[in-house]
């Protein structure tokens, strides 16, 4: 997948600064929600984004610049509200362990989890997932264990956030023996569930 070209970075101290100037001047905060809201699309853009941590106890998508999360309170509500909505999300997976996924998809309501990509709706954002491999899971055949309890539930009806859209990507390295078992299994296989690993094999491969 090639990467998409980012939009010149905002200089967020800069940006601070000019927040707390003096009050008696038009602020920041005398812009309309909407106008605030395409600054915050615009330091995502700059900024690549929000990480979810792979540790499946952090409650939260954490903004990869802090600054304006240090301005006030309004500031940092308005700023994490406009990421859950609006900004892209990268995580990675380290040998095909999607748990910590799994547990940030369980702590949301479904109308909270409508804000994401969805397979059913045009891409205005999206969710990175990076697959990092171990090396001696680069030999093994078969799914891995992690992988195939992530292709069941991700098209389970009851489980939450099953129309989420991911968009996978990796570091080429498995060997062909290990790849062709892995098209094995996936012709043995149909709808989302093949969808999802046909993508995942693309981005490995």
């Amino acid at each position: 997948m090639a990467p998409r070209k980012r939009p010149q970075p905002v200089n967020l101290d800069t940006f601070v600064t000019q927040l707390k100037a003096d009050p008696s001047k038009v602020s920041f905060f005398d812009l309309p929600p909407e106008l605030r809201n395409t600054v915050y699309v615009l330091v995502f853009a700059s900024t690549g984004g929000v990480l979810l941590s792979r540790q499946p106890y952090h409650r939260t998508i954490a903004p990869k610049s802090s600054t304006l999360l240090r301005v006030n309170k309004q500031i940092h509500n308005e700023f994490m509200h406009a990421a859950w909505l609006l900004a892209d999300i990268h995580t990675t997976s380290l040998d095909f362990n999607f748990r910590h996924i799994v547990a940030f998809l369980n702590r949301h309501e479904d109308e909270e989890l409508r804000a994401l990509p969805s397979m059913h709706l045009p891409h205005r954002r999206a969710i990175f997932v990076e697959i990092i491999p171990s090396p001696q899971d680069t030999m093994r055949t078969g799914v891995p264990m992690y992988l195939d309890r992530w292709l069941n539930r991700i098209e389970h009806p009851t489980k939450k956030g099953t129309r989420v859209w991911y968009e996978y990507w990796g570091r080429p390295g498995f060997t062909e023996y290990r790849l062709r078992s892995w098209r094995t299994y996936v012709r043995g296989t149909s709808g989302r569930k093949r969808e999802e690993l046909d993508r995942i094999i693309a981005a490995v491969s």
